[in-house]
């Protein structure tokens, strides 16, 4: 009996051991599990903008959503970021909060309490992958008005 429960606490260590060794491999891949395509570096928007944000998965990304969307969902965040974001950094402003990673693209309207500024837009819940930078300025309304004042 005792030989039983050796053997099977030394089966149950090594197989926690080998699921610890490949989430910690994938967390130390040299590429991102997916890019933000869209929007481009340098874009500029405006509230009551139409925004097409996409991403596409890197070449042989085993485990894309972990970490970075629901497993049983494909569900995630999607939100604005400072330039230069840590991928643990917390958005500024959510965009959206139950996006469904495996579309692969949203729409997302620029709201009016979006602050003019110089962003990145990130995907990911506990991790998250970031966009290029994009500029988010007045609209043009806004901008006439303040000249005239």
């Amino acid at each position: 009996m005792r030989n039983h429960l050796c053997l099977l606490f030394l089966f149950v260590m090594t197989t926690l051991s080998s699921l610890a060794t490949v989430a910690n491999a994938y967390m130390n891949e040299p590429y991102p599990p997916f890019i933000i395509t869209s929007p481009k570096h340098g874009q500029i928007v405006k509230p009551g903008d139409t925004v097409k944000i996409t991403w596409e998965l890197s070449p042989d990304t085993k485990y894309p959503l972990y970490g970075y969307a629901a497993s049983r969902t494909s569900r995630t965040v999607a939100g604005l970021l400072p330039p230069d974001s840590s991928s643990t950094e917390r958005y500024i402003q959510n965009i959206e909060t139950h996006l469904l990673f495996t579309n692969f693209e949203y729409d997302w309207i620029v709201n009016e309490s979006t602050e003019p500024g110089t962003y990145q837009l990130g995907i990911g819940f506990y991790f998250h992958q970031a966009s290029p930078v994009f500029h988010v300025v007045e609209k043009e309304e806004d901008q006439i008005s303040s000249l005239t004042r």
